[in-house]
């Protein structure tokens, strides 16, 4: 696909020039869309068109297949979305006006022998709501105006003797225009109510979990509630029990229990749970604000890390509607300073101070864009995608590392040398998620991460060891007191906190013991009497030293949900520990007996 260009042609047979091609919108896994035009009949102005092309050798094949034939079964599925979505009087709904097999995209008067699929609708001047979210920054009313829109066209095109079924609704595939009308296009995969077995499609986190072999109503209105829920957080809900998860991720970004629980019955697990009509869904929604108007006056921050220097003293910087920083030193405010220079929309934030004593920030935004900043100096470097985790190191020789997850999925290592240039390098490995990262005895970076199978593993180098086969919902990774690695990992929906220790090079299962809560996020450090641990979840914020002795004294240090938190050692080796608390930034000190604070200080 990187051989279409902008001025290119394609078009039907008899006219195959029909259409020149102006501007890559996106791209996808079958196929790209382009900004197209027609001249009118007055030959001074233009029609504008959205042209998905859908190269055949990209398109999904049965198991008995030639890539001819898929594109054939392709082609009879668009031409019967066409005449579905034809059918249909209902705003806002875009649907194909032309579906063609032709030449590839080629220069004016120039074809192939080769076929492509084309589905062509007309153009909405407009974003996507990916594109929408990222420049418009939109209010939490906004966000129920384009809610509202949107659950107006889903019902009706879900109802009446010609409902259907769309069966891909997600943010790409929701345009609002320059007016702020809502429009839902890409019917390629619509189905007509009461219809057979489907071709698998959907997307990832937009799609019930029911939806992806059929097309229901209550599919539809999961993928409603699955974007609402990336209106209000920038992500997509997770797979796996979206309803709770996602209930317990609003409130941790201190969204309203009535707003987090409302939306979280969209995506129940069970199609009969959800509700019926999203007109009033919305309207409840929409009512929702005045609380959420309230919550909205204070700041909120949705992920930090704390970065200590050699003096001992620590920074914390933290992302919300930009990136902050606050120095914890002696006599200073402890106030979180904006930096006017850093990226726009940040998301996920990892921090260390290098061999020069500069902290070295890298954050990934909304548009899964990694930047890394020092001295108020910020640069773009690559994409990273932001569901897969972030962790830092720093290496022997100053410099400091990231480990991120490229759009492919490989590791991928990004270091920042001291006072030098900032280096990518693949790791030539597959994982889903980075979870934490530590420099072992021998000073190599060891990375506990998540295998595409969704295995918990610990890499280094060439070496990938697996630790557990279970559902993970957090690890930490430090040295002890010896100098052996130590893993920590808390396993969704248990209250379990396995151990784990690297011993002369191998692994093993060192105990298990209960936390008093439900765990989102845990740090470890190694430190003079042992290795401390802070677990932060639903439940709280908790701390504890030496967790894999029988019965480990946990000290609970605040009762609302937490879901980050960090630990670093400071001057004269008294622990320094930041939190997100209530969408704020909660710092403490240990004191010199080893105590922890009764309540911790907000900043």
């Amino acid at each position: 696909m990187a051989d279409v260009t902008a001025g290119m042609r394609v078009g039907p047979a008899g006219a195959a020039d029909r259409y020149e091609l102006r501007e890559r919108i996106n791209e996808g896994g079958e196929g790209e869309v382009w900004l197209a035009a027609t001249a009118r009949r007055d030959g001074d102005t233009e029609h504008r068109w959205a042209v998905k092309v859908l190269h055949a050798r990209h398109l999904s094949q049965e198991h008995y297949e030639t890539p001819d034939q898929a594109l054939g079964r392709w082609y009879r599925r668009a031409q019967e979305a066409r005449e579905e979505t034809s059918q249909l009087v209902v705003p806002g709904v875009v649907g194909a006006t032309e579906v063609f097999v032709g030449a590839p995209p080629h220069a004016p008067g120039s074809t192939e022998d080769s076929r492509t699929l084309y589905v062509v609708s007309r153009w909405i001047d407009g974003d996507d709501l990916t594109r929408w979210v990222r420049r418009r920054k939109p209010s939490f009313v906004d966000i129920c105006d384009v809610a509202r829109q949107l659950a107006e066209i889903i019902d009706a095109i879900g109802t009446g003797p010609l409902a259907v079924h769309h069966r891909d609704i997600s943010p790409a595939n929701v345009m609002v225009n320059e007016a702020g009308q809502v429009h839902l296009i890409d019917f390629t995969f619509v189905v007509p109510t009461r219809s057979g077995p489907v071709t698998r499609v959907g997307t990832s986190g937009f799609t019930a979990p029911e939806g992806k072999d059929k097309g229901t109503a209550e599919a539809d209105r999961y993928s409603f509630g699955a974007v609402v829920y990336f209106l209000l957080t920038g992500h997509a809900p997770q797979e796996t029990d979206a309803a709770s998860t996602s209930r317990n991720a609003l409130r941790r970004a201190d969204f309203p229990d009535a707003v987090a629980g409302h939306i979280a019955a969209l995506l129940a697990t069970n199609p009969l749970d959800r509700p019926r009509s999203l007109r009033d869904w919305a309207a409840t929604l929409r009512a929702m604000t005045a609380a959420v108007d309230a919550r909205s006056e204070r700041p909120r921050i949705g992920d930090l890390d704390l970065a200590v220097d050699g003096t001992g003293t620590p920074t914390v910087v933290a992302v919300g509607a930009g990136v902050e920083r606050a120095r914890l030193a002696v006599g200073s405010l402890w106030t979180l300073v904006a930096d006017a220079a850093a990226p726009g929309f940040p998301m996920g934030v990892r921090a260390a101070v290098d061999g020069a004593g500069e902290t070295v920030q890298f954050v990934i935004d909304r548009s899964d864009r990694l930047w890394v900043g020092r001295s108020a100096r910020w640069h773009e470097e690559g994409m990273a995608v932001l569901d897969g985790g972030i962790a830092v190191v720093r290496q022997a020789d100053g410099a400091v590392t990231a480990f991120v997850v490229d759009p492919d999925g490989m590791l991928t290592a990004v270091t920042a040398g001291v006072g030098g240039p900032v280096r990518r390098i693949a790791e030539r490995r597959y994982v889903r998620k980075v979870l934490a990262a530590a420099m072992d005895s021998d000073g190599r970076p060891a990375i506990a991460v998540l295998t595409p199978d969704g295995d918990l593993a610990v890499t280094s180098g060439d070496r990938l060891d697996r630790l557990y086969p279970g559902s993970t919902a957090a690890a930490g990774l430090c040295l002890s007191t010896w100098g052996e690695l130590q893993c920590h990992c808390v396993l969704r929906g248990s209250r379990e906190l396995i151990v784990f220790e690297q011993q002369y090079g191998v692994w093993s299962k060192q105990s298990t013991v209960e936390i008093p809560g439900s765990a989102t996020d845990i740090a470890c450090v190694g430190q003079r009497d042992g290795v401390t641990v802070a677990i932060a979840g639903d439940d709280g914020l908790w701390v504890t030293t030496s967790p894999g002795t029988a019965a480990p004294a946990w000290q609970r240090l605040a009762g609302e949900p937490s879901h980050r938190v960090a630990l670093g050692v400071g001057a004269a080796w008294r622990l320094r520990l930041a939190a997100v608390l209530g969408g704020q930034v909660a710092v403490a000190t240990e004191d010199f007996t080893g105590s922890w604070p009764a309540a911790l200080r907000k900043i």
